[in-house]
């Protein structure tokens, strides 16, 4: 099983040792939704995972890992999954098997706007932002004994559906934390232990911005003086999408790096949106992506 981590000022630290953790992840949006299905865990979840640790042995990085995976989200995505279709137990099972692993789950949610509908609270308990709640009381609740969460109130909330004034974690949420609120990174309101930033995907002077931006935002987080996740960067694919996918392994690479600045680093893919397995380029971006990862690590202690 995965150490335990809590938070130290701008690091996340082992909480039994205190050494600190540097944590590079991976999107794995369905991988929950698919664990779910029939014969789940042998056929459609463990073999993501065993492909995963070859690819990160494959980039001379043997650590843990963190799986990004979402507890709800809307049709038509692959990832699709309604919020009250599954139980406590089967959360936690999910999760605990993902640790003894060495995998951490990084549990986000998307499109709440649809899996939690009207605002209107006489609607009952299942929609808006009580249903939210509701749902965050007893996702957290299942999870808490686990050394192996994160919790992520949403996906880039100002775009799916919530407002973290109003949905917040509960008392007994995992204590690895953030909102997922990077819309306006001067409004520090909606910090939680933890900050993210999603990368700008845009091109300049003939050079995506991405590889460079995480890089270069990093000093300035660091003011805010806690840990940093950078959970959603440009996504890899076999060919090049502009402002949304990159095929280009060595861009990867260099990104990993930027763990010797931050606590958290992931890499992205469209692959990884359905988890149905890896396909050459995206394969190969993601051992370059693991290769940055141990080179930015070889230089920090």
């Amino acid at each position: 099983m995965t150490p335990a981590l809590k938070v130290a000022g701008p690091h996340l630290v082992e909480r039994d040792t205190g050494h600190r953790a540097r944590l590079p992840g991976v999107s794995a949006f369905a991988l929950f939704k698919r664990y779910l299905m029939q014969n789940g865990w042998d056929a459609l979840v463990y073999p993501i995972l065993v492909e995963w640790r070859q690819v990160a042995h494959d980039g001379g990085y043997e650590g843990p890992i963190v799986l990004r995976v979402f507890r709800n989200a809307a049709p038509p995505n692959a990832f699709a999954l309604d919020p009250w279709s599954y139980d406590g137990a089967q959360v936690a099972a999910f999760t605990q098997r993902c640790g003894t692993l060495g995998f951490y789950v990084d549990w986000t949610s998307g499109d709440n706007q649809l899996c939690f509908p009207s605002a209107d609270p006489r609607m009952g308990e299942h929609h808006g932002s009580i249903g939210m709640n509701q749902h965050a009381n007893i996702f957290c609740a299942a999870i808490a004994h686990l050394p192996n969460v994160i919790w992520n109130t949403c996906n880039e909330p100002f775009k799916n559906g919530v407002d973290t004034d109003v949905t917040k974690p509960p008392p007994w949420a995992p204590v690895v934390q953030y909102s997922g609120n990077y819309d306006d990174l001067r409004d520090q309101t909606h910090d939680l232990a933890c900050l993210n930033l999603h990368t700008d995907r845009n091109t300049e002077s003939g050079a995506q911005k991405w590889v460079g931006k995480a890089h270069e935002s990093a000093p300035y987080l660091w003011l805010r003086g806690k840990p940093i996740f950078y959970d959603e960067p440009m996504g890899a694919d076999e060919l090049t999408i502009p402002g949304r996918r990159s095929n280009v392994p060595h861009y990867f690479g260099i990104y990993g790096t930027v763990i010797a600045m931050v606590s958290a680093v992931y890499f992205h893919s469209t692959d990884g949106l359905a988890c149905n397995g890896l396909r050459p380029i995206t394969r190969q971006c993601a051992v370059e992506f693991f290769r940055g990862i141990a080179g930015g690590l070889k230089v920090t202690p």
